[in-house]
């Protein structure tokens, strides 16, 4: 009777742990190179110390935190320690300080436990909602390779990195994913890894980039820009019986000003000027897992930019091909289909040799 007394004591009402949790959750804002700006959620943990997630930081180059519901926001100094394999991060925050939040044990979690998520879901920053440990899946899931916590309580894009914590207002869980085309099909990684990362807290760090095929396409220099279409688009129109031209000269010029004209168009997207929209599509990386990127709100714009990168380029290279076509006399490549054949093969070509570079 004693231990039950105990048990209840500890409890806290919905009120108590709102509350709570809110006093310590941020809204984090994260840029990337190219000024696309996403939102998460987290949580202090320590002295300047904020939990998310890992794939809410991955890419980004600057971050900002707030505490939900405050107008002042903090820049995010970099990160302290990271866990790519259970999506978390830890980051250190200029200046900003809350109450951290305690961190219960994962290990005694049950299936039918009552539990609370705190987060910004679409940007509605402190939402509350409460549900039910509804399984503990051991495989894992498409973002988490370690044991995951599936849980009832309402999430949505941008709740990832909130905390999920129990009746006595600890926390078990950090919101990590859900899957949209289901109900209530939420899951959140075990607090124990966190505070497994906890104890790997060091220096401040640089924020993660695995984006590498963004990050080595946008970084590459101008002159090899220029190569990598000058040469294929030569190749192509110098081996290819359906392109017509007089003089070897008359290749070369049209290849040379191909290169000219990417390296331009190339230098005008990466200054600061160019629309942030147009840049992602333009280097839009893949994405790492097709499966889950169809599943999540995060990440399918993502996938959509990628998806229309190659029509968008084709649709380029073609209209330089038609160009040319009607400027040099000497030049001849007839009907709309043999035009963007020709652009298709050069495109081939370049991609080939970016992949051997």
């Amino acid at each position: 009777m004693l231990i039950l007394s105990g048990l209840i004591s500890e409890a806290q009402t919905p009120v108590q742990i709102a509350e709570q949790t809110k006093a310590s959750t941020v809204l984090l804002e994260m840029k990337d190179v190219m000024g696309r700006s996403t939102q998460g959620s987290g949580f202090f943990i320590g002295d300047k110390l904020v939990a998310t997630n890992f794939h809410v930081i991955d890419g980004a180059k600057t971050g900002t935190v707030k505490l939900v519901e405050r107008l002042r926001i903090y820049e995010i100094e970099g990160v302290t320690a990271k866990d790519k394999d259970n999506d978390l991060a830890i980051v250190k925050v200029k200046t900003l300080n809350a109450p951290p939040l305690l961190l219960g044990n994962s290990d005694d979690v049950s299936v039918g436990e009552v539990v609370y998520a705190v987060g910004n879901p679409r940007g509605f920053e402190g939402t509350f909602s409460s549900g039910e440990i509804s399984n503990i899946q051991k495989r894992g899931s498409s973002r988490i390779k370690g044991s995951v916590l599936q849980f009832t309580a309402a999430i949505s894009s941008g709740s990832s990195g909130g905390a999920v914590v129990n009746r006595e207002g600890k926390v078990i869980g950090i919101v990590s994913e859900t899957v949209d085309d289901g109900q209530s099909l939420n899951f959140a990684v075990p607090v124990n890894a966190l505070k497994k990362l906890l104890n790997q807290v060091g220096p401040v760090r640089p924020f993660p980039d695995e984006s590498t095929s963004e990050r080595k396409n946008n970084g590459l220099p101008l002159s090899v820009v220029f190569l990598l279409i000058s040469i294929p688009t030569f190749a192509v129109i110098w081996f290819l019986p359906m392109v017509k031209f007089e003089h070897w000269w008359v290749a070369v010029g049209v290849a040379f000003s191909f290169g000219i004209t990417k390296m331009i168009f190339a230098g005008i997207v990466r200054s600061g000027s160019f629309p942030n929209g147009v840049r992602a599509v333009l280097y839009a990386p893949p994405p790492k897992d097709v499966a889950h990127a169809l599943g999540c709100e995060d990440c399918i714009v993502e996938l959509m930019s990628y998806v229309i990168k190659f029509p968008s380029y084709l649709v380029f290279i073609a209209i330089l091909l038609g160009v040319t076509n009607v400027a040099i006399k000497k030049f001849e490549l007839n009907g709309f289909f043999t035009t963007f054949f020709v652009a298709f093969l050069i495109i081939i070509g370049e991609h080939t040799l970016r992949l051997i570079i």
